[in-house]
């Protein structure tokens, strides 16, 4: 939380009772899991996206990328060395809590196991291991990781993710003897501490708060269930909330009103910025995958877990 709001009252209730992340890919199966509406997160909640990721870490070089034609499924980075492959995907969750997060990966490994059993494929699990990386400044970035094989094809696989500014980050990789799954999770780990480092995602549209501000005269109960979120200072009265129509500012507090806006987007939306600022600068070893949302069509459903399985080739080179 940034110093403007260390010392105020937050409530980030979405933040604990928002559904996890909605993506399904063609080899998954179903889950019990909750989801995020589309309609509500694509074309809504976000309009635009923009990503950075690393052309290479280690010896894994990014050779090409994957756009799902359903927008829910995100964008895939295969990355190549040697014989091995690892698949790097981002895709909208919305705010995620720790024991979201957690949902998330918990569906994850039951739709692994689903969509082998679905096609005949011999697998072994591994048991989901909850861990931190090591993050940009050395900061600790909740995650977790998977190790299984597929004894009749003789490969070995891990997979790991983590949340970040409104999306799932997640890697699937796979590799031949004598590659075990602890020393491909192991591989994988170390790679994602150095993505989890480097990564830039920023989003914009319905979370950028301060376009959707209303200074009022009384504001909703804060525990109220239409509210997300709300501001107070220690021993003042609340001076903001948030529900699905935007942020709602007490009249006393209109001086700063715009600031407690954006406080708020950056406790309950990080990475969520105004459309003016979104275009980043593309350093010489990275790579910008520009994203724009549609409204999902009414009679898309809901999708209930992120792509698992063996993915398609990629269709598009990084150049």
């Amino acid at each position: 939380m940034r110093p403007g709001v260390r010392h105020a009252w937050l409530l980030a209730a979405a933040l604990a009772s928002a559904p996890a992340a909605s993506a399904e890919g063609p080899d998954s199966a179903g889950d019990d899991g909750q989801g995020l509406p589309a309609s509500l997160l694509l074309g809504g909640l976000l309009s635009e996206s923009r990503v950075l990721y690393p052309l290479q870490v280690g010896d894994w070089r990014a050779v090409s990328e994957q756009r799902f034609p359903d927008q829910r499924y995100g964008v895939a980075v295969r990355y190549v060395d040697g014989e091995r492959w690892l698949d790097l995907y981002f895709y909208p969750g919305g705010p995620q809590a720790p024991e979201l997060l957690a949902q998330v990966a918990r569906a994850e490994r039951e739709n692994i196991d689903a969509a082998a059993r679905e096609s005949d494929r011999g697998i072994r699990l591994g048991e989901l291991q909850e861990i931190g990386l090591a993050g940009e400044g050395g900061a600790q970035v909740p995650a977790w990781r998977l190790g299984l094989e597929y004894p009749g094809e003789q490969r070995a696989s891990a997979m790991l993710l983590f949340a970040r500014n409104l999306y799932l980050v997640k890697a699937r990789a796979s590799a031949p003897p004598p590659a075990t799954p602890a020393s491909l999770l192991a591989e994988v780990q170390a790679f994602m501490e150095v993505v989890a480092a480097q990564v830039r995602i920023a989003s914009t549209g319905e979370c950028w708060l301060p376009e959707r501000l209303e200074v009022v005269d009384a504001l909703p109960d804060p525990a109220a269930p239409q509210v997300f979120a709300s501001y107070r200072d220690p021993g003042k009265a609340t001076a903001a909330v948030v529900t699905a129509a935007g942020v709602q500012v007490a009249r006393a507090e209109a001086a700063r009103a715009e600031g407690l806006a954006t406080e708020l987007v950056a406790a309950l939306y990080p990475g969520c910025v105004a459309p003016e600022a979104i275009e980043p600068e593309v350093p010489p070893h990275m790579r910008e995958i520009r994203i724009e949302y549609r409204i999902p069509a009414a009679d898309d459903s809901d999708r209930r877990s992120p792509p698992v399985g063996r993915p398609r080739p990629p269709l598009r080179g990084t150049g």
